[in-house]
């Protein structure tokens, strides 16, 4: 196949085939067993290691966790465990 073709070919491509779009969403979960101020630090530095999380912000007070995240890299149940695996079991609050 000569280069020209192969570049048209390439170029269509391009064009015609859309490129999967990660979205970035937010989810608020539930967190339990936070009953001291290092608590919110804990579960905060456990969800920031999940892959695809952007923002973490841990309200000691209300016993939640607001967090950004790329849903084609991390997902609800990830970030959920990665809190309840440092000893903060977490769930995603109805809204």
């Amino acid at each position: 196949m000569n280069r020209r073709k192969l570049f048209a070919l390439a170029a269509i491509f391009l064009f015609l085939v859309p490129p999967a779009m990660a979205e970035q969403r937010t989810v608020t979960l539930a967190v339990e067993k936070m009953h001291c101020a290092l608590c919110p630090v804990t579960v905060r530095k456990a969800i920031e290691k999940v892959d695809g999380v952007s923002e973490v912000t841990v309200d000691f007070d209300t016993k939640t966790a607001s967090v950004v995240y790329d849903d084609a890299i991390a997902t609800v149940e990830k970030i959920a465990a990665a809190s309840t695996n440092v000893g903060y079991p977490a769930h995603p609050v109805k809204q």
